[in-house]
């Protein structure tokens, strides 16, 4: 990246760090496409990775006392696990052109499908254990591929009727087992080099300044209204990615 790149990827991602803070997620799905913007989509989801681990666990450990939900997540959660390094073999070989149209694809999917799912509760329990392990091993491919489970486990989060504090609770716990399983999967194929090191360490820093800021506005923000602001850049990015892979794939023809 150039220099008012970087600058430029500092101030997107302390804004995503403030969103992560105030809603409980959106880091990676603002995060990894935006940077796929200057880089290539693994190189991006490389640097994010860290960050993206660390944010999570953080978040996860201020509601902790939310731990007790867990349980009604548990295929979610093995699904995920298993579909993770799946993810990663697809990411090291796939055109990066492919990666990006699925990085705005899931965003669209994300933008598109938050009203049309019924409410899990009306499920019987084998339904959503069902639907849980379906759904739980594609978030964990999107994780693997794109770093971006966001899409997939939020709508299948928005299926139930939990407080807040129990939604951002359990969308940082899970997030935070299948980044970690990114971590690991990354570091075997030996994809943490030096430079890409030394960025993500970089982008900690407005990162987790966004963090702090989010969580102290979190009970403060009218949530309707800044709904709106995160739709309408995640379709901005989204649409950015999805131009960039349609105009290339044209010019390759």
């Amino acid at each position: 990246m150039t220099e008012w790149q970087a600058a430029l990827a500092a101030l997107v991602l302390f804004a995503a760090g403030m969103i992560k803070g105030i809603i409980g997620f959106a880091l990676p799905l603002i995060g990894v496409p935006f940077l796929s913007i200057f880089l290539s989509p693994r190189e991006a989801v490389i640097i994010m990775s860290i960050p993206v681990f660390l944010t999570n666990w953080a978040n996860a450990q201020y509601d902790w006392r939310q731990w007790r939900h867990l349980r009604e997540i548990v295929p979610f959660i093995a699904a995920g696990i298993a579909a993770v390094p799946v993810g990663v073999y697809v990411l090291r070989w796939a055109d990066p052109e492919l990666i990006r149209l699925l990085m705005g694809l899931a965003v669209y999917f994300y933008l598109a499908s938050r009203r049309f799912f019924p409410p899990a509760e009306g499920l019987s329990r084998a339904s959503r254990w069902g639907v849980g392990g379906a759904l739980g091993a594609l978030a964990g491919f999107m994780t693997g591929v794109a770093s971006v489970p966001g899409p997939v486990s939020i709508v299948y989060f928005s299926m139930f009727t939990w407080p807040k504090e129990v939604f951002i609770f359990l969308m940082n716990a899970f997030n935070t087992v299948v980044s970690g399983v990114l971590l690991s999967s990354l570091a075997q194929q030996g994809a943490f080099t030096w430079p890409l090191l030394q960025w993500a360490g970089l982008l900690l820093v407005p990162i987790f300044a966004g963090l702090w800021a989010g969580i102290r506005l979190r009970d403060r923000l009218d949530q309707k209204l800044f709904y709106r602001a995160v739709r309408i850049a995640l379709f901005w990015v989204a649409t950015s990615l999805v131009v960039r892979s349609g105009w290339k794939f044209l010019l390759s023809r």
